[in-house]
């Protein structure tokens, strides 16, 4: 595990495009319970504006279904954005979205064999690497608030044992060296600010259906989806344009929502 590193937030306003620093709000705190937690507790940014906060290390992280997201002071880059959409917005493929942004934003910064795992893990060589966890806030008639949680490993210890069964890898095994985590902010946060433009002009997830697919480490494969006690299998073939993940099965073609729902590849 490598010593904890200083992170300089100065450095990332230098990175960003000159725009999307004069929009930002950062908070980096040296450890917090939850980014997502301390992110929804900010106030509501203009639409136009992207709050970010992050963490050297959070003590509680969290993933979806109620698994942990662990991380360590030095070897993790773990931060939320706060994003305020119109109300109505729909929101079912936002995890898709972003996990195809972080991954074009690990692919720009020289990683290879970047994948993407239905709905929000983003992999290389076949392994974990991050995860995303999406939470909102709405009301009927007022912005709905939204928070993308970001785990990125960079390095994990030799004993670590994921949860969940997918094997867990770090950015440190595949990119050398390791850029400082400034760095690989300002990558990701530019991307993820396109998601946030393109939903507020009305796109949702249409923009990155194309580059959804082209990453999807599955599409071709025999897999499983359990949607609580159902259990569904068959050749996954992509996602369409609302996020769902398509299926080819024996009995016919299958559309599969976005929610609390599992995919598993069959051996």
């Amino acid at each position: 595990m490598p010593a904890p590193s200083a992170f300089d937030p100065a450095a990332l306003l230098r990175l960003l495009p000159r725009a999307l620093a004069q929009r930002l709000d950062l908070h980096w705190l040296a450890e917090c319970a939850s980014t997502n937690d301390e992110a929804m507790r900010l106030p509501l940014p203009e639409p136009e504006r992207l709050s970010v906060v992050g963490a050297d290390r959070q003590t509680r992280g969290r993933g979806r279904q109620a698994r942990v997201w662990q991380s360590w002071p030095g070897a993790s880059l773990t931060f939320s954005c706060l994003f305020a959409f119109p109300a109505g917005t729909t929101l079912e493929a936002l995890p898709l979205a972003v996990g195809a942004a972080l991954a074009r934003g690990l692919q720009a910064l020289g990683a290879a064999e970047v994948g993407l795992k239905w709905p929000n893990d983003v992999l290389i060589a076949g392994a974990k690497v991050a995860g995303v966890l999406i939470e909102a806030q709405s009301r009927s008639t007022a912005p709905i608030r939204v928070v993308v949680g970001v785990g990125l490993n960079l390095d994990l210890p030799p004993d670590f044992h994921p949860e969940g069964g997918l094997p867990a890898t770090a950015l440190a095994r595949h990119l050398s060296p390791l850029p400082p985590r400034d760095a690989l902010l300002a990558a990701l946060l530019e991307r993820l600010d396109a998601v946030r433009a393109a939903y507020l002009a009305g796109h949702g997830f249409a923009p990155w259906q194309e580059q959804w697919n082209a990453l999807d480490a599955y599409r071709g494969l025999p897999v499983a989806v359990r949607d609580g006690e159902r259990e569904l299998v068959g050749i996954a073939a992509g996602v369409d344009e609302t996020g769902r993940l398509l299926l080819d099965t024996a009995g016919g073609h299958i559309a599969c929502c976005v929610g609390d729902v599992s995919l598993r590849p069959l051996a």
